[in-house]
């Protein structure tokens, strides 16, 4: 009987464990989708001006950001009606028409930051801090 009562203890603390978890990532996941944005930053890295930048989101609404100069950022303000963000696609290019572009997915809030580098090469690149939620 004794044994049985282990047992029984025991799945009952997994089963608890397991329910936690699970409420815990429902739990992201719902505060993903109820997350909104005023404005995303976009920071340049680079040792040139960033010029003609436009930002796009959620596939067809277009921010013109203009040009940022190097070790500047700048914000996109995003319309009220358009908060909830899940798309966000940079560009722009630098002043010999070398072009950057970038495409992220996931968690876009006030927290979202862009940022434009350049390799040793000078390619150009850009990396973003979105959290991409793949549930």
């Amino acid at each position: 009987m004794k044994k049985n009562s282990k047992i029984l203890a025991l799945l009952l603390a997994v089963a608890f464990i397991a329910f936690c978890t699970v409420s815990t990532r429902e739990s992201k996941v719902v505060q993903a989708f109820d997350t909104e944005a005023s404005y995303i930053t976009i920071k340049n890295s680079t040792a040139f001006t960033l010029e003609n930048i436009h930002v796009t989101y959620n596939g067809d609404k277009e921010l013109e950001v203009g040009n940022i100069r190097t070790s500047s950022s700048e914000t996109a303000e995003i319309l009220p009606d358009d908060r909830r963000i899940t798309e966000v696609k940079i560009s722009g290019e630098i002043f010999n028409g070398k072009e950057f572009s970038g495409t992220f997915s996931g968690l876009v809030n006030n927290d979202t930051l862009l940022t434009v580098d350049m390799d040793e090469d000078f390619s150009l690149f850009v990396t973003s801090n979105i959290d991409n939620f793949d549930y």
